[in-house]
């Protein structure tokens, strides 16, 4: 998996609070404009049974689903939304990462799997209950803190729409390539990149909505990310 022409994405986008659904024109727009295809399933499981049936170069992963059993005041949502993924779906995850294909985790895939240990090591960090948190949805500015990597090279600091993901529990193998900042917060890590097994990892904290992908300067960072994560022929960008 190392060619961008004719590549092959596969979305999985479903969740509670979160218009995930609504995002699709834009990684379609995305993708056609990279000359790759991307399906779209809000239906994990058959999204996860479809990565296992044929090869896919890249997995997007905007979710929220968790089990939901952390606190009752998700009581009434469990019945629609609770969510913990079967073994079969992590088979296909996995190995999918295994055979060559890349990770982009957006936004509350953080959150996403509760049950799954290995999902916190392929994302490189996790939403933690009692630790992590968010402002109110709002004004966020984002600035580029590694300008030498594929992902952000040429792409400026950006204002957007967004909730802010903060304290999450980070892998020290990360490596942090954007911080963003609510209006009169703090700023806190959102991009990362790292590997897992060999498998080439984006994690992105931004994207609640529509309005969060309306920077061109994040539409150009996720861009590059795509680029970077399926082109195996694109430099690790690891520092020296």
């Amino acid at each position: 998996m190392s060619s961008m022409n004719n590549g092959r994405a596969l979305h999985l986008c479903a969740g509670w609070q979160h218009p995930w659904s609504a995002t699709a024109p834009f990684w379609d727009g995305l993708f056609q404009d990279l000359r790759m295809s991307c399906s779209h399933h809000e239906d994990l499981d058959s999204g996860c049974e479809a990565l296992a049936k044929e090869d896919h170069d890249l997995l997007v992963v905007s979710t929220l689903r968790w089990t939901m059993a952390n606190n009752e005041r998700y009581a009434p949502q469990r019945a629609q939304w609770a969510y913990d993924i079967p073994p079969t779906s992590r088979q296909a995850i996995t190995r999918h990462l295994q055979r060559g294909g890349a990770l982009l985790a957006i936004h509350a895939a953080s959150i996403s799997f509760d049950t799954w240990p290995e999902w916190e090591e392929m994302v490189g960090g996790r939403w933690i209950w009692g630790q992590s948190s968010h402002p109110p949805y709002g004004k966020v500015q984002t600035r580029i803190i590694q300008q030498d990597h594929p992902m952000t090279r040429g792409v400026a600091d950006f204002q957007s729409m967004d909730e802010v993901y903060g304290h999450l529990r980070r892998s020290s193998a990360s490596k942090v390539l954007a911080e963003s900042c609510a209006e009169g917060g703090e700023w806190m890590p959102t991009v990362w990149c790292h590997e897992w097994q060999g498998a080439r990892v984006c994690y992105d904290a931004l994207g609640h909505n529509m309005a969060s992908y309306s920077s061109p300067e994040h539409r150009r960072l996720l861009m590059q990310a795509v680029r970077w994560l399926v082109d195996s022929n694109t430099s690790s960008g690891d520092p020296s």
